[in-house]
């Protein structure tokens, strides 16, 4: 049982329910981790801004699902990984792309440069070498894709924690976390719920 009301069209107020026609607009459903983020309609129609200005930034979508893929299993949102995995898959990535995402990992070089890069600011908290930013640098990532990795991190991070904290049920295939000891803390030693 999710631990923040989670939202439906009919105990929305106005302001809910535009903000539900907008995250319908772009998701083609509302997820239950946004109906429960949506009892903020400042901080969801942030989310969704957000979402939308990377949609349109450097990285392609499949990027991007890597990203998010490996900053939701490092921090232990199996919501995140769940719904990203299956996005990932109607953008065309293999089974193996997210395997090799969700350990932060890629068959392509300089995107491998760019995955180890993000983890490393999500394990350190961004209190990273001058060794370890030469080394995405080196790999071809420009100072502008080393800015906008932060908005990802921002995203991902958004949606990690708060589902940490929400603990919605899982609506959509779920996928279990490699390392369960990052979420059992908060989840009274049970896995988290699907629908």
């Amino acid at each position: 049982m999710a631990r923040i009301h989670v939202l439906t069209p009919e105990t929305a107020t106005q302001a809910q329910k535009e903000i539900f026609d907008a995250t319908r607009a772009k998701f083609g459903k509302h997820p239950l981790l946004m109906s429960a983020m949506t009892n903020s309609t400042a901080m969801m129609s942030s989310y969704l801004t957000l979402f939308q200005n990377l949609t349109e930034g450097r990285f392609s979508k499949q990027l991007a699902r890597k990203i998010g893929l490996a900053i939701g299993e490092e921090n232990g949102c199996e919501y995140c990984i769940s719904l990203l995995a299956a996005v990932a898959k109607q953008q065309k990535l293999t089974d193996e792309d997210i395997e090799l995402a969700r350990h932060g990992k890629s068959s392509d070089a300089k995107e491998q440069a760019l995955l180890d890069f993000v983890l490393l600011v999500v394990r350190y908290k961004g209190d990273l070498t001058d060794a370890e930013v030469d080394a995405v640098k080196a790999a071809g990532w420009s100072d502008e894709d080393i800015a906008e990795v932060f908005g990802h991190l921002i995203l991902n991070f958004l949606t990690n924690y708060f589902w940490k904290v929400a603990r919605t049920d899982i609506d959509f295939p779920v996928l279990r976390l490699f390392d369960q000891s990052k979420i059992v803390r908060g989840s009274n030693g049970k896995p988290a719920p699907t629908v």
